[in-house]
């Protein structure tokens, strides 16, 4: 058998485990795994214990596609809604729509409902699962990054959020982790180690960094790119600082706000003497500030005759 074979049999091999594995969910100690993010949760209630016995009955009741539709039936429900499990489940659903659905229609569906619960530690890592879905020119995307850092703002930096853990290799592609009744715990972090992040904490990935969803927004917003500059100084990246700052005094210098932009400037050479592009704009600044304070002062006269602004 030539190595070409060997490779082909051992990869069916491979997807065929796959697909077997994927017949037992293991729901119910998914679900409760995953709770375990948020570290204030207690004794369970009637309705949690009911949750669990309702995961653990469909998991015995129904299988693959049956067992995915007896899931959104469970979402739907009231009561159930009202169990500190909900939230967890509907990442759990989210993150198995992924590896077992084609398109982002099903996604939609598990992270609007998981939406409704805007205090979730599972809200941030479904969002960015479900971004990461999308194609790079997706116009969704840029709407999608900006609400999400409208969301990140909004909350305590103490809370505690999950992180979109991947796992696979090269072969098989990479997808969210599936499986967390066994191995490593879920990974949490607060809020703010996540806000402050250059380098991504461990579980995310390059593209969900919060700074990364800033660079997709920066374009002529000169609040985040202050807030990009103030993070990567944080982290040490000068140049990466530098250039931030460099691009937030040219939106001041279009308004012709020069007494603004020249301290931006100086402070963007400060950090880093080799950024040609802020040394050569903040000497153009200086000129123009020269030329005004070489204009000739309003004499008395004109100054009283001149129309009073509307």
């Amino acid at each position: 058998m030539n190595k070409g074979i060997v490779a082909f049999v051992s990869v069916s091999l491979m997807m065929m485990a796959g697909l077997a594995q994927a017949s037992d969910w293991n729901l119910a100690k998914n679900v409760r795994r995953l709770e375990q993010v948020a570290p204030d949760y207690k004794d369970d209630k009637a309705v949690d214990k009911k949750f669990l016995e309702v995961l653990d009955l469909t998991e015995k009741t129904k299988k693959g596609d049956e067992l995915y539709e007896e899931s959104k039936r469970i979402a739907a429900m009231p009561a159930l809604g009202q169990s500190k499990y909900m939230d967890s489940f509907q990442y759990f659903m989210l993150v198995k729509s992924v590896e077992a659905k084609s398109g982002t229609n099903e996604q939609d569906y598990w992270l609007n409902l998981l939406k409704a619960n805007d205090k979730s530690p599972h809200l941030l890592a479904a969002w960015l699962v479900h971004m990461k879905q999308l194609q790079k020119d997706s116009p969704t995307l840029k709407t999608d990054a900006q609400q999400l850092v409208e969301w990140v703002k909004a909350h305590s930096p103490d809370m505690k959020v999950r992180a979109p853990e991947y796992t696979g290799n090269i072969l098989m592609g990479h997808k969210p982790r599936v499986e967390f009744a066994d191995g490593d715990w879920p990974k949490a972090y607060k809020l703010s180690y996540y806000k402050a992040s250059v380098t991504p904490p461990e579980g995310f990935s390059e593209d969900d960094a919060y700074v990364a969803m800033l660079d997709r927004l920066k374009d002529g917003n000169e609040g985040i790119l202050s807030e990009m500059a103030g993070i990567y100084k944080k982290a040490g990246k000068r140049k990466e600082a530098s250039d931030a700052l460099y691009h937030q005094a040219l939106i001041k210098t279009v308004a012709k706000d020069y007494q603004g932009a020249k301290p931006i400037l100086d402070e963007a050479v400060r950090l880093n003497p080799d950024n040609t592009f802020a040394a050569k704009e903040r000497d153009r600044i200086k000129l123009e500030l020269t030329y005004q304070s070489l204009a000739p002062a309003a004499k008395p006269e004109e100054a009283a005759s001149a129309p009073a602004a509307q």
